[in-house]
């Protein structure tokens, strides 16, 4: 086979994704599974397109899959709906105070490391050292995360304390 004759990846997936959706749409009755099991397949077949390209039928490979990885999709589904059913509704929750959204706008602000050791310290209530060590960090760059995030919290929630009082004094 010539390299002109085999279609290229794009065209490939030009010519038969509307049809493999269509196909899992029908199997899975929900367009978007339908789509995230295709699109998975064809990230696959991506990769393996060299060899794929002189596949009497790729699409045959691709659409097995996508099958299965709308079934493997469906069983994990069905397994957490059975362990959540198994342990029954959770507890209600008691509202959230407007201190505790605040925080939470304010942590959001702030970088993801700085954001972790600070959950962890302050909410999970968790010792310098074994946030060190569940991080696999030196205690060191933890106390320096906990001391640049408390800094840069404290001047996030003085801003956010601050605005309200700024937008109702100019109203």
């Amino acid at each position: 086979m010539g390299q002109h004759s085999d279609p290229s990846f794009e065209e490939f997936f030009a010519a038969t994704y509307t049809r493999l959706v269509g196909l899992l749409f029908a199997f899975l009755h929900d367009q978007a599974q339908a789509e995230d099991a295709v699109q998975d397949a064809y990230a696959s077949a991506l990769l393996h397109w060299r060899s794929l390209r002189g596949y009497r039928d790729p699409e045959a490979w691709v659409r097995t899959v996508a099958f299965r990885r709308a079934i493997d999709h469906h069983r994990r589904n069905a397994r957490q709906l059975r362990a959540l059913l198994r342990l029954g509704p959770p507890p209600s929750l008691p509202p959230i105070s407007a201190d505790h959204i605040d925080l939470v706008r304010a942590l959001r602000k702030l970088p993801l490391a700085q954001r972790e050791v600070l959950v962890l310290h302050y909410v999970a209530e968790l010792a310098v050292e074994r946030i060190a060590a569940e991080l696999r960090l030196p205690v060191g760059t933890v106390k320096s995360r906990l001391a640049r995030g408390r800094a840069a919290l404290a001047d996030h929630l003085r801003v956010e304390v601050a605005q309200p009082d700024q937008e109702s004094s100019s109203a």
